[in-house]
């Protein structure tokens, strides 16, 4: 049991330092926090990327597998990971339009879904109203505003990971003088 405690508590601390450091650079910088973001998304989907080909490769054979999508889902993620390598700042803000599109297709959907379906369920109305109009508003403001979108993001990702980082270093040494319990 002290192996283990020994070993969360390095755990913890170094990836609270490593959390704290990261978070304090994204607040001192946000610009080149976001860009930072960027890469590890791009980093993400290159990886996603190979691994899918792969997949798809070695199961074509298996069938019934759908080996084809899994190709072609590889080829697209590695040319999105090509995409934001090259082009760090602007894909910034083209994932911030996209999701602010695809929260107005969701609000607009779930407002016409429950407006045509309200005989039906009347309760779903009083619950999910509020979801489409939230969707639907924050949408337009991700379109409209898209860098200031994208630098609130980069803060609210940066102010977040010091505080995960400061709660796994307190984590850590409540770890290490915590007692065993019998």
């Amino acid at each position: 049991m002290e192996e283990f405690k020994k070993s969360m508590f390095t755990y913890f601390l170094l990836t609270g330092i490593l959390f704290s450091i990261v978070g304090i650079f994204g607040i001192f910088s946000p610009i080149l926090f976001s860009i930072y973001i960027i890469y590890v998304l791009a980093f993400f989907f290159l990886v996603n990327g190979f691994r899918n080909v792969i997949k798809g490769f070695q199961s074509r054979h298996i069938p019934d597998f759908h080996w084809g999508v899994f190709i072609f889902l590889g080829i697209l993620e590695i040319l999105i990971a090509l995409s934001l390598l090259t082009t760090p700042f602007i894909s910034q803000i083209f994932l911030v339009i996209y999701a602010g599109v695809f929260l107005i297709f969701k609000g607009v959907f779930i407002i016409i879904t429950l407006l045509f379906n309200r005989k039906a369920f009347p309760d779903l109305v009083h619950y999910s109203l509020g979801t489409g109009i939230i969707d639907l508003l924050f949408g337009i403001l991700l379109v409209m505003l898209p860098v200031f979108a994208q630098q609130f993001i980069a803060l609210c990702v940066a102010w977040y990971l010091l505080f995960s980082g400061i709660n796994l270093i307190v984590t850590a040494f409540t770890l290490k003088h915590s007692t065993p319990k019998n």
